[in-house]
């Protein structure tokens, strides 16, 4: 996942260890902590695959620090971590969600309407499963377990309500895209029939959001 948020944040810039660093904290803070302990591995991984590479030096009060920038080589490795959505973790765990749609800008239409709309599935499902009208399906005497569990419960909502908007400015994305080609064409639900770890994802157990 680092590595993929590296080369994402470089796709705007070159930057060096501090601003790097900076940057994926403001992009993906909420995901996870970025550390210099992380950081650097990750860049000198990066450089051994000549995904990205020390472009200059920069003197910042009394040392040198060097600016990596992506490489060509970089930007394929990229685009290929971004459209690995073969596993059925890419759609449920939500912090690979999230930093996959960090990105989103670099993602085909196409790409982006399924990535949504399978999310939604998902989390209809999990919304499913809890109950889904605001009444848990257990018993629970616990005033502290039930406001818990009505919190997520919202939280699921929240979710989907904001991803219906994004799948409906997706599909204007897809109609804007086929109409310039000349074919416009029906927009339906985006991969329906692909594959995850060898099955359809509907097929697989769902686990917490």
């Amino acid at each position: 996942m680092l590595e993929l948020a590296i080369l994402g944040a470089l796709k705007e810039k070159p930057m060096h260890g501090y601003e790097l660093k900076k940057r994926l904290s403001y992009l993906l803070g909420h995901l996870w902590k970025i550390s210099f302990g992380s950081l650097y591995p990750a860049l000198k991984r990066l450089e051994a695959k000549n995904a990205v590479e020390r472009a200059y030096t920069v003197k910042e009060k009394t040392r040198n620090r060097y600016v990596y920038r992506i490489t060509p080589k970089g930007e394929e490795i990229f685009q290929k971590l971004l459209e690995d959505t073969q596993r059925a973790s890419e759609i449920t765990d939500s912090d690979k969600f999230s930093l996959r749609l960090a990105f989103f800008q670099y993602m085909e239409p196409e790409t982006r309407l399924w990535l949504l709309e399978k999310r939604r599935s998902y989390l209809l499902e999990r919304l499913k499963e809890m109950g889904g009208t605001g009444k848990s399906r257990y018993k629970e005497s616990d005033s502290y377990r039930l406001g818990l569990y009505r919190h997520r419960q919202e939280m699921l909502r929240s979710d989907i309500r904001w991803l219906d908007e994004l799948i409906e400015q997706e599909k204007k994305h897809v109609l804007k895209k086929d109409r310039s080609r000349g074919s416009p064409r029906k927009v339906e639900k985006g991969g329906e029939k692909l594959l995850l770890e060898g099955e359809a994802l509907e097929k697989i157990t769902p686990i917490q959001a």
